[in-house]
């Protein structure tokens, strides 16, 4: 809500080419995602639409009443950003793989081995060697995270997103009605139903995400 209203706020007093949503997430454990790496949204997916019963959630679609209504489109519980990423060249500029960070701030393609960026440790992350993998996949909005390891994987076997967020979808509708683009990028910063902060990196998270935004921004 808070997500929604912010948005629909400043594209009513501001025109805006794009919208871009950066922030952290909670990776699926099958999604091949780790603590670091850098998730750009292919699609924003509703977890709390729809109808919920006890053999599990029916999507929006069951009801016929859509999201949005956009000219003949009718937009049910995910909103499709391809669109918007070729538009934007995004995957031309920065192909899926394993990147690494150097001192000014910027990325770059590395395959070699070395140390990830996964540990919470305050001198680990300057330490070591900084590499993160940049992936594209669904992500999946929900109005509560996942509080144990078996929600987590429920809610990955459901709906086949690669990591959960908590306004994602919420700005992606908003920007639909509003006619401006939206792209989403997201910092993992932990391991969805995982609740122990210590076991989080959200500095490695924001910091590869970051290094990511400055690398498009500088490039396109």
């Amino acid at each position: 809500m808070n997500a929604a209203a912010t948005a629909a706020a400043v594209l009513t007093s501001f025109k805006a080419c794009e919208v871009w949503n950066v922030g952290c997430a909670g990776a699926y454990k099958g999604s091949g995602l780790e603590i670091g790496d850098v998730l750009i949204s292919e699609n924003c997916i509703c977890a709390d639409e729809g109808v919920l019963r006890k053999e599990g959630p029916m999507p929006t679609s069951s009801l016929a009443i859509p999201l949005v209504l956009k000219g003949a489109q009718l937009f049910y519980d995910s909103f499709p950003l391809d669109e918007f990423l070729a538009r934007a060249q995004i995957r031309a500029i920065l192909p899926a793989g394993m990147f690494s960070t150097d001192p000014s701030g910027g990325i770059r393609p590395d395959d070699l081995p070395g140390e990830k960026c996964d540990s919470p440790a305050p001198g680990y992350y300057h330490e070591k060697k900084r590499r993160f993998r940049v992936q594209y996949g669904p992500s999946l909005t929900v109005g509560m995270v996942s509080g144990d390891m078996d929600t987590a994987d429920a809610r990955f076997r459901s709906f086949h997103a690669q990591a959960e967020n908590m306004e994602g979808s919420a700005i992606a509708q908003t920007c639909l009605l509003f006619d401006v683009p939206f792209l989403e990028f997201r910092g993992i910063s932990n391991m969805a139903g995982v609740r122990d902060k210590v076991k989080w990196n959200l500095h490695a998270a924001m910091e590869h995400c970051l290094s990511v935004i400055k690398h498009l921004l500088d490039n396109r």
